[in-house]
C-alpha cells in the first residue's frame, strides 16, 4: 500500500540515541508515534498545541461505503478490522474506551441512489456491509425524515479522537516525549544520507505529519494537495434521545454523543483556507440538523453548545502521501488522509511503522 519507498538498511542505534522526529500531533502522529514506540524506537513529538491540526474538529467517523456511488472504501477488508483492534489495544493501555461500533443510517437521496445501492447488493465484495433497505419512517416510530428510505452501513462506528490525543499527549509530556512549540524547518540539516536537528543526529530521521501545513514544507509542499476546511457544531436538542442509537447521515452527518447532544458536520470548503468557524455555516448545519426529523425540529430549540473549524490535509486522487523523500533518505512523509483517517491510519501506521522500524 505504500509508494515511494525506502532506503537501505540504517545501523541500529545505541540504546540512548533518538530514532524519530514526529512533526505534528495529531490523529497520524499519534498513531505513528505509538506504534514507533511499540517496536522500541526513542521518538520525540514536536507539535504546536494542535493550533492547525484538524484531528481536533475531525468527525471521528469510521465509515467504510462511502459517497453518490456507494462505493467501499479501497482495502476496506484489511483497513476496517486493523482500525477496530489498534482502537481496542489502545483502550486497554490508557484506560478508557475511544472508539465505539456504531450502526451508520444512510437516508436515501434519490431513486438513483436506491439503484446504484441495489447493484451494490448483487455484488459478492459488499457482502456483510450494507443492510437490506430499510422503509421509510419505519425507524425509531417513524421520527426520522427519510421519505424515501434508507439503508445501513455495517461495520461502522466513531471515534472520540480529541480524548486519544490527549491521552497520548499527557503520557508524552509526563516523560518529557513531547515539545509543544512550532517546528522550524531551519532548525534542520539534511543531506542525501543524513539529518540533524538542533545539531543532534537522529538516527531514524523526521516523518512530518503536519497537516493542511505541509503547503509550507520545502521538501514536501510541492506536492499536490488539495486541502479542504470543515466545520463541526455539538448541538442539544430535546426530543431526540430516542434517535441515539446510531449516526445518521442525511444532508449531514450527526453522531450522537449521548443524551439529546449530537456532533453534526460537516463541509468542505477549499477556498477559505483557515480554522476560524464560521456562523453561516453553524446555522446552516443547525437547520439541516432539525430537518433530519419528521416532523421538521424547531431550529430555535436546537442549542449549539460547541462549533469548531479545521483543515483536512487532502491530496489529489485517492491515496494518501506515505514514504521516504526521492532525495533525502531521512526525510518521510505520513499525511493526505483526508476524511477517512479514522479508517486508514492505524493500518497505514503500523506497516510504517514496521518498515522505519527495520530501516528499510
Amino acid at each position: 500500500m505504500f509508494f515511494n519507498f525506502f532506503r537501505k538498511k540504517s545501523p541500529t542505534p545505541a540504546p540512548d540515541a533518538l530514532d524519530f522526529i514526529i512533526v505534528g500531533q495529531g490523529l497520524a502522529g499519534t498513531l505513528l508515534a505509538l506504534e514507533l514506540e511499540k517496536r522500541g524506537r526513542k521518538v520525540l513529538v514536536v507539535d504546536d498545541g494542535w493550533k492547525t491540526a484538524a484531528s481536533q474538529v475531525a468527525a471521528g467517523v469510521l465509515n467504510p461505503v462511502t459517497g453518490m456511488r456507494i462505493v467501499k472504501t479501497l482495502g476496506a477488508d484489511d483497513l476496517v478490522p486493523a482500525a477496530k483492534r489498534v482502537y481496542a489495544d489502545l483502550a486497554v493501555r490508557f484506560g478508557k474506551t475511544f472508539f465505539r461500533e456504531t450502526p451508520f443510517y444512510r437516508f436515501y437521496t434519490s431513486e438513483h441512489e436506491r439503484s446504484v445501492k441495489a447493484k451494490r447488493e448483487q455484488d459478492p465484495d459488499y457482502a456483510g456491509w450494507l443492510s437490506q433497505d430499510v422503509s421509510a419512517y419505519s425507524l425509531c416510530g417513524g421520527g426520522l425524515a427519510d421519505r424515501l428510505g434508507g439503508f445501513f452501513v455495517e461495520r461502522a462506528g466513531w471515534l472520540d479522537i480529541p480524548s486519544l490525543l490527549e491521552c497520548a499527549r499527557a503520557e508524552w509530556v509526563s516523560r518529557g516525549a513531547l515539545l509543544e512549540e512550532k517546528f522550524e524547518y531551519a532548525d534542520l540539516e539534511v543531506s542525501r544520507s543524513g539529518a540533524k536537528w538542533r545539531g543532534r543526529e537522529l538516527c531514524g530521521g523526521v516523518i512530518f505529519c503536519e497537516g493542511f501545513r505541509v503547503r509550507e514544507n520545502p521538501w514536501f509542499g510541492h506536492l499536490k494537495w488539495q486541502p479542504a476546511k470543515g466545520e463541526f457544531i455539538e448541538i442539544e436538542l430535546a426530543g431526540t434521545e430516542v434517535f441515539q442509537g446510531q449516526i445518521l447521515k442525511s444532508s449531514v452527518a450527526a453522531i450522537p454523543l449521548g443524551g439529546t447532544r449530537w456532533r453534526v458536520g460537516t463541509n468542505y470548503d477549499r477556498e477559505q483556507l483557515d480554522t476560524q468557524p464560521t456562523a453561516e455555516v453553524a446555522e446552516r448545519l443547525r437547520r439541516s440538523f432539525c430537518n433530519t426529523f419528521a416532523p421538521a425540529k424547531n431550529p430555535e430549540e436546537a442549542k449549539i453548545v460547541a462549533h469548531r473549524a479545521g483543515v483536512r490535509p487532502a491530496v489529489q486522487g485517492t491515496l494518501p502521501k506515505v514514504g521516504a523523500h526521492e532525495s533525502h533518505a531521512k526525510l518521510f512523509l505520513f499525511n493526505g488522509f483526508g476524511s477517512k483517517g479514522v479508517t486508514w491510519l492505524p493500518l497505514y501506521a503500523e506497516r510504517f511503522a514496521e518498515k522505519l522500524a527495520a530501516g528499510r
